[in-house]
């Protein structure tokens, strides 16, 4: 697992839960460590064992705290940068949806070995959709369900998510759009897009 992404864990858990939750599950986690650096890489079983303490410690079920994470990381403070580069995806949340097969990839061009989850949009009906979501860390989906819910508000759309369980070597989720004018589109710049990618790349 890429150090940017448990940092963001450790970013989320501190800023929703507070620094004691986080010293506590780190104290139960017993790695030897109390934070994470965001240019190393992790084993993915210490970052599955970092998810299960803190929503032990938080009493918690686990599914709902990584869904928090997906939110929070679009939602929270400092995500600027990873809003823009999924809105970046379309100009409507349709548009969105069908970018996310090149998520991974558009990731890629400002971080090049971040291992963002392969995501696989199928069509199942008008206005509903599947989303195969693929990476060995267990759970990925409801991370992935968090940022798409978080996304549905930016764009101003009602959607209902779900969790579907395993599918195709991956977790599926079911995508119903709907309305699509539910609030105001919080609105995007895409010259800001282009000069954060580019700023990453260089």
């Amino acid at each position: 697992m890429h150090g940017l992404i448990c940092r963001s864990f450790e970013g989320f858990v501190r800023s929703a839960y507070g620094s004691g939750v986080w010293q506590r599950s780190m104290i139960s986690l017993d790695a030897g460590i109390d934070g994470f650096e965001g240019m190393l890489h992790y084993h993915d079983d210490l970052a599955e064992r970092l998810v299960t303490t803190c929503a032990r410690e938080l009493y918690k079920p686990r599914d709902v705290l990584l869904e928090d994470f997906g939110t929070f990381v679009v939602a929270g403070s400092g995500s600027g940068r990873l809003r823009r580069l999924l809105r970046f995806g379309g100009v409507d949340y349709e548009d969105f949806l069908h970018s996310l097969d090149d998520l991974a990839g558009r990731a890629a061009l400002a971080v090049p070995d971040i291992g963002l989850p392969d995501l696989e949009l199928v069509e199942a009906d008008q206005s509903m959709y599947d989303l195969i979501c693929r990476h060995p860390f267990r759970g990925v989906g409801f991370v992935i369900m968090g940022l798409l819910r978080a996304l549905a508000d930016d764009y101003g759309v009602l959607v209902l998510l779900e969790h579907l369980g395993p599918r195709d070597n991956g977790e599926a989720l079911s995508i119903l759009l709907l309305e699509t004018d539910y609030a105001e589109d919080r609105g995007f710049d895409l010259s800001e897009a282009v000069g954060a990618v580019a700023s990453k790349s260089a």
